[in-house]
């Protein structure tokens, strides 16, 4: 499992000035938000506004600090998102617009090219004690609370451990955590 850092990886600034974001992943290496296959990042949301258009890519979106976002359509609610909540998918296409129900706000996203790579994104929660965990090929483990100990490593919050092949694991929590697990899988048009 290769780790992945959030604060080791730089913070790039919105064109629009209203947050930041800092990608963990994207493939293939090095791709741009114009040719990725797949892509995570996590953002800071300073202020309301439009979410970026992305034709042609699905998106999961979930709330990992704040009082959390109202997803606009115009003047139509499309969802609310709240911290603790199991991750929203939707078309990138949409044009919706971000409101903070409060202040700033952290979120996990995740991306994948339609026709190249399709992904899934989900919540679990873990209460003390082990549990084991089926890891498929291409996954990323997030701590979005809390910590684990899978292995001799150990994820703390915002950590996240990369694994390219299926694998089953046996997670450690000492207390409560909450993790989001983002898997992909490659189409006809992705290459490995």
């Amino acid at each position: 499992m290769y780790i992945i850092r959030l604060l080791d990886c730089p913070p790039s600034t919105w064109k629009n000035g209203g947050g930041s974001t800092r990608q963990l992943l994207a493939f293939p290496p090095g791709a741009s938000l114009d040719n990725f296959i797949y892509r995570i990042s996590v953002a800071e949301v300073d202020s309301d506004g439009p979410f970026s258009h992305f034709p042609g890519i699905d998106r999961s979106l979930a709330i990992l600090d704040g009082d959390g976002l109202a997803l606009m359509n115009g003047a139509q609610l499309f969802g609310t998102l709240l911290a603790g909540q199991p991750p929203m998918a939707f078309d990138g296409a949409l044009s919706l617009s971000g409101l903070r129900l409060g202040g700033k706000v952290r979120d996990f996203n995740v991306m994948s090219r339609r026709g190249q790579a399709s992904h899934r994104c989900q919540q679990l929660v873990l209460d003390a004690g082990s549990h084991r965990v089926t890891l498929p090929a291409r996954s990323l483990l997030f701590v979005a609370a809390g910590q684990v100990q899978c292995g001799e490593q150990t994820l703390h919050t915002l950590e996240a451990g990369w694994q390219d092949t299926a694998t089953e694991l046996t997670l450690h929590c000492d207390g409560s955590a909450t993790l989001l697990l983002a898997s992909f899988t490659l189409t006809d048009g992705g290459d490995d």
